[in-house]
């Protein structure tokens, strides 16, 4: 407890809060920047917040902070006051936050280092059924979410005039007919930005005004009270923390002076863009630059627009990248026709620069949303067999000298959970293991469904042990959740070994082996595929 701590102690912890708290700011700051134009007051505001991380993590000797603070500060050195970022410095900043957010959640922390991040905002729940409520809340622990409960009118408001928590879980006819509504409006009244709401309604089916009525408070949307995983579900995507990686436009244009003008337009708003003045050369600059969008003029030198997307779509990887055709072509039919010719949209020079921006936005989100369905498993959401190894193959390819594990999870006695309870409970198990996976684990971690009730996960950057002390973790909170609202409680086991150099197939290999070791002696434990048992010859389970 705290106050066992020495004034040493007590001293570091104040200084890992501030350097926690100004992480956040930082991120915080870079997200409104492009919103703010790139403000030169809004700049300096970022570069003394940066700055300011940088003493933080001196002072608390917290060296990974420091350094990528550091780097932050090197970028922002050579853009000039006043001046938007280019793109390649655009590139540097957005990676270098995307790291920065990633620490927060390192495998190489100890357990004191853990303890010391600053608590989470709080979840109010607050629900007509007070024994449900506190079933939903106990649950929503058990996934890293700080729930409190406000169990009535009263109570609901003193608690937001104290503080304003992440999100709230309302029930529509909490403290009498409607009056939730009612409450959630209130709320909103006193923020500039609207405060995330979820109403559930357990005893009715919501009319299309109440959704309309609940869409202008703020809601997110209706869920049932009895459904807590699916609840729990949305609040994991909506109070995620990462920032989005940053989209990257090509711009394929034989006029430096037209690229140079869309580039500008784009890299204000926060987009990486690369210019491809020879249409000959795209073929290469697609390979390094791996584009979100293609940006192209229709008439070129060497080769058209149209020629050029019909020669990028008979490349199996480019099939769904968006291509937006942007040239002075005014004709309607000869702009259906490119588009006929694998474009996905047209847009006419001189284009108006918000035009340009919604158009592009929309067809990266889209195509972004579109590889998620092909890259996922569809009752998880998790990454499937093919790109989770895919994604070990990018994580041991850019390993750099750093350790990588790979751990594959298995549900003990799942035929039997099917056979007693029916396949939906059995979906509906597979459903919260992935989503405790997620909420327990870093966003960059790669997470993937293998196959049938078994999962497998890459950890860059943690060695064997550390990788167990994680899902050592996550086993034991995982079998005290609740499945099917009832009684029905589920274990797993879990093999883990580490990449020494061999090829990624003897990895799994290895892996697979200490999943069986794990199943084999008694299940619900972790197995890494250094321990002596791993020696011996595999039997058959019985």
């Amino acid at each position: 407890m705290t106050d066992s701590l020495t004034p040493a102690a007590r001293l570091k912890q104040h200084f890992s809060y501030r350097v926690i708290n100004q992480v956040r700011q930082v991120i915080d700051l870079w997200r409104h920047l492009p919103a703010q134009n790139w403000a030169a007051n809004a700049m300096a505001d970022f570069t003394l917040t940066v700055e300011k991380l940088v003493r933080f993590a001196q002072r608390f000797e917290a060296a990974q902070h420091e350094k990528l603070g550091r780097q932050l500060l090197s970028v922002l050195a050579t853009i000039p006051a006043g001046h938007i970022p280019d793109s390649t410095q655009l590139a540097g900043l957005n990676q270098i936050i995307i790291n920065l957010s990633k620490t927060a959640l390192r495998h190489t922390d100890s357990k004191p280092a853990e303890a010391l991040i600053p608590e989470k905002k709080p979840v109010y729940i607050a629900l007509s059924d007070t024994d449900h409520a506190l079933v939903m809340a106990e649950q929503m622990q058990y996934f890293g979410l700080r729930p409190e409960l406000q169990r009535t009118a009263e109570d609901f408001t003193q608690a937001l005039s104290r503080r304003h928590p992440a999100a709230v879980v309302l029930d529509h006819d909490f403290s009498g007919p409607g009056q939730g509504m009612e409450l959630a409006r209130q709320l909103q009244q006193s923020r500039e930005t609207p405060l995330p709401v979820l109403f559930t309604c357990r005893h009715c089916t919501p009319t299309l005004e109440q959704r309309l009525q609940a869409l202008r408070t703020g809601g997110q949307g209706f869920y049932d009270e009895s459904d807590v995983h699916s609840l729990i579900s949305h609040l994991e995507r909506l109070l995620d923390p990462i920032p989005a990686t940053a989209f990257k436009i090509l711009i394929v244009d034989d006029s430096r002076a037209q690229a140079t003008h869309a580039a500008g337009i784009l890299n204000k708003a926060g987009m990486i863009t690369q210019a491809a003045n020879d249409p000959l050369q795209v073929m290469d600059v697609l390979a390094g630059f791996t584009p979100d969008l293609i940006l192209m003029d229709m008439y070129m030198p060497g080769c058209n627009g149209m020629e050029l997307a019909k020669v990028i779509r008979q490349q199996r990887q480019y099939i769904n990248l968006p291509i937006i055709y942007l040239s002075g072509e005014e004709d309607r039919q000869r702009q259906l026709a490119a588009m006929a010719e694998g474009g996905d949209d047209f847009l006419t020079k001189p284009v108006d620069p918000g035009h340009l921006l919604a158009t592009v936005k929309n067809r990266v989100l889209r195509a972004r949303q579109l590889q998620n369905l092909i890259a996922c498993d569809s009752l998880t959401g998790l990454l499937n067999h093919t790109h989770l190894l895919g994604a070990l193959q990018d994580a041991v390819r850019h390993a750099d000298g750093a350790p990588v594990s790979f751990v594959m999870i298995d549900i003990d006695h799942f035929k039997q959970v099917n056979d007693v309870y029916g396949h939906p409970v059995g979906d509906a198990v597979i459903r919260n293991l992935s989503l405790f996976l997620r909420q327990s684990l870093r966003k960059s971690d790669p997470i993937g469904r293998y196959g049938g009730e078994e999962f497998a996960i890459v950890l860059p950057d943690a060695t064997a042990a550390q990788a167990a002390q994680i899902l050592e973790d996550i086993r034991v909170n995982f079998a005290r959740l609740i499945h099917d609202g009832a009684d029905l409680r589920v274990t797993f086991s879990c093999g883990i070994a580490e990449w020494h150099g061999q090829s990624v197939s003897e990895l799994v290999t290895e892996t697979d082996q200490a999943l069986y070791i794990a199943k084999r002696s008694g299940r619900n434990q972790i197995c890494t595929a250094d321990q002596p048992e791993m020696a011996a010859e595999p039997t058959d389970l019985p």
